[in-house]
């Protein structure tokens, strides 16, 4: 079975933003876990719309690259990408809608990473 990862971020149209999506797209294409990694956004392109499409696997994992769920996670990404539920079948390819990136130990220790980060750069 082909798996794929979708990252979903939202996007900016201005230049000076910090596009962190090809990273964390590079990261999970090297580690061998999917056939596909792909990148979409609300904001810019590659568009949500029609991502799942643009996939050739067979079950694909969507993950809202957000720090909560909001208006964007809840309503427009799903109906973005036609799908209506955690799990549900689109085209004929397995979705599974996963949670935002939310409460999590690992923010928690990421944060009291970056204040000790900044006090040794002072």
């Amino acid at each position: 079975m082909r798996t794929a990862l979708l990252l979903v971020g939202h996007g900016s149209r201005s230049k000076h933003s910090d596009d962190v999506m090809p990273y964390y797209a590079e990261a999970f294409n090297g580690s061998g876990e999917f056939t596909e990694v792909a990148v979409c956004y609300l904001e810019q392109g590659p568009k949500v719309e029609g991502a799942l499409q643009r996939i050739d696997a067979d079950r694909i994992f969507v993950m809202p690259v957000f720090i909560a769920h909001g208006h964007h996670t809840r309503v427009t990404i799903p109906e973005a990408l036609g799908i209506n539920g955690k799990n549900c079948h689109v085209d004929g390819k397995e979705v599974f809608y996963l949670e935002p990136l939310g409460r999590s130990a690992h923010i928690v220790a990421l944060i009291n990473d970056r204040m000790e980060e900044a006090l040794r750069h002072g």
